[in-house]
């Protein structure tokens, strides 16, 4: 799963730079650069101590000793380990940070931000500090409306209606949170979900909640009311991706336990079940999106395996490969006949959907986290845990702009077109939420 694999990041350092430092310190200075400030004249009594009571009068530091627990401590790895921070902050603190905005309310990892589409100067971020912050952009500057309190966990989903008259939050505290978006007042608390809520997502055309758990159930409200319309409950493990499907006319699930369902909404009733692997080997869905006008939709798997499938039918129309790790998010363009997969192997990859043919690798120096089309546009952005943003033309796989200034792995990212100006607003393990203006 992804966050599992965010939480632990390799550092990488070069040896001969530990073994030059090292060196320095172990050269013996000359004579000549010593000077004496005064003599003493020793006499019989003035007997040097020996090495036993030297190691007992003198701290180590941590190191030798006779601290048990620091018995397997090296100076060579404790100095390695301080030249690798120390290069690690260098190198972070010489990113230029690109941001028009820097966002510094959340005390914790930013793990969700969502955009309005019918108000897209609207945007809201949540986080491992159990809050969630709602934004109003004014101009190009940020400024927050409201501080959405009432989870006791990470606020770790958000998605805001269709009319953009409403936000929904998901918790890991099992509960989903709506709020009126203009004024940040609480409209319902959902429950329902025994374990922590994986997503949520509304329907394009009315005020439908459906959100996924970790308890391998998926539930379905409706709002303002709060009332629940269904309950889907067919997995046996967490329902980590999930939306709707087929035009809305369907639900669309994919868990852990190695299975993508395709609901009838109504009658809450499996229509098609699709393994990721073999059924008596399962192996874990990764990502997932439906296309938003045609019937077919896209899921990853945690072996890098991808596939593209019919959501009237259930039937596999592809198998498409590229990936040697993870793929950790896939998305359709809406412009032509494209689609992209992103992996934690670096590999950002261009589909064809007419040949089912790979067009383009768009390779990173570290796991992609999410990837996003642009509306309207062959063009993507990538955001990775190598701490910044990329955006990609699909047409020959050309990296247009590098988008620097976080210091650790952005992860997540919702991209909003306002009248005049598109902006990219992104979250990361820095605890930072940043705006970004994307003129292109």
């Amino acid at each position: 799963q992804l966050q599992s694999l965010l939480y632990g990041h390799a550092i990488m350092y070069n040896p001969s730079d530990v073994d030059s430092d090292a060196g320095d310190l172990q050269e013996v200075a000359m004579v000549d650069d010593l000077v004496v400030t005064e003599e003493l004249e020793l006499g019989p009594d003035d007997v040097p101590p020996t090495d036993d009571e030297d190691n007992e009068s003198f701290d180590f530091g941590g190191v030798g000793g006779d601290d048990d627990d620091n018995d397997d401590d090296d100076p060579m790895e404790t100095l390695a380990n301080v030249n690798v921070k120390a290069h690690e902050a260098e190198a972070v603190g010489a990113l230029e940070d690109m941001s028009k905005q820097q966002l510094t309310e959340h005390s914790g990892p930013v793990f969700a931000v969502a955009v309005s589409k019918a108000k897209p100067m609207l945007f809201a971020t949540g986080g491992g500090d159990d809050v969630a912050y709602l934004w109003q952009r004014d101009g190009d500057v940020a400024v927050l409306l409201s501080r959405l309190a009432g989870h006791t966990e990470t606020v770790g989903s958000l998605a805001f209606s269709a009319d953009g008259q409403l936000l929904a939050s998901g918790g890991l505290d099992g509960t989903v949170r709506v709020w009126n978006a203009e004024t940040g007042q609480i409209v319902a608390a959902l429950e329902g979900p025994t374990q922590a809520v994986n997503w949520v997502c509304w329907h394009a055309r009315g005020s439908v909640l459906l959100a996924g758990s970790e308890d391998a159930t998926a539930w379905m409200w409706k709002l303002p009311e709060g009332s629940v319309m269904q309950i889907f409950s067919a997995h046996s493990a967490s329902v980590a991706y999930g939306g709707y499907a087929n035009s809305g006319r369907s639900v669309i699930t994919a868990s852990e336990d190695g299975t993508v369902r395709i609901w009838n909404p109504r009658a809450g009733t499996v229509d098609h079940c699709i393994h990721a692997g073999s059924p008596h080997e399962p192996l874990g869905v990764t990502c997932l999106s439906a296309h938003p006008t045609q019937a077919v939709f896209l899921f990853g798997v945690e072996n890098g395996a991808l596939k593209l499938a019919h959501a009237e039918h259930g039937k596999v129309l592809a198998a498409l490969t590229a990936h040697e790790a993870s793929v950790e998010s896939v998305g359709f363009c809406d412009c032509m006949q494209l689609a992209a997969s992103a992996g934690m192997d670096g590999r950002l990859c261009v589909w064809d959907l007419n040949s089912f043919a790979l067009r383009h690798t768009c390779m990173h120096s570290a796991g992609v986290v999410e990837v996003h089309w642009r509306h309207d546009a062959p063009l993507m952005l990538s955001c990775a845990v190598s701490r910044e943003l990329r955006l990609w033309d699909a047409r020959n796989g050309e990296c247009l702009k590098v988008l620097t200034g976080h210091r650790d792995t952005v992860l997540c990212m919702a991209i909003g077109y306002p009248e005049s100006g598109v902006y990219v607003v992104s979250g990361s393990d820095d605890h930072t939420a940043r705006v970004w203006c994307l003129d292109v």
